[in-house]
């Protein structure tokens, strides 16, 4: 299930590391997954090569790959919520967590 949209099926999972620079001035290092999802990915070319049975037929095996490597070209880490972290930091703060 998509964390997205909680309906949608997962169709890849694409784990990219990235940086960034902390209140402190220091780097951080993480790690962030991009989701490839039916549903709210439903545009993307890469949905087409998977039809309901699941399976890809071999003929389209290259058109996939292609697709697959533009989809992981454009990806990138999904940006943090400040609002979210925010509301979070708060909770920490007040002892609700």
């Amino acid at each position: 299930m998509c964390p997205r949209c909680r309906v949608g099926e997962v169709l890849a999972i694409l784990r990219l590391p990235h940086t960034w620079t902390n209140a402190s001035g220091g780097r951080v290092r993480g790690v962030s997954d991009v989701l490839l999802c039916a549903r709210c990915d439903a545009d993307d070319p890469v949905i087409r090569h998977f039809p309901a049975r699941g399976t890809v037929r071999p003929p389209d095996a290259d058109r996939l790959a292609r697709d697959l490597l533009r989809w992981i070209d454009q990806a990138r880490p999904p940006k943090p919520d400040e609002n979210a972290l925010k509301t979070e930091a708060e909770a920490w703060h007040r002892g609700d967590l």
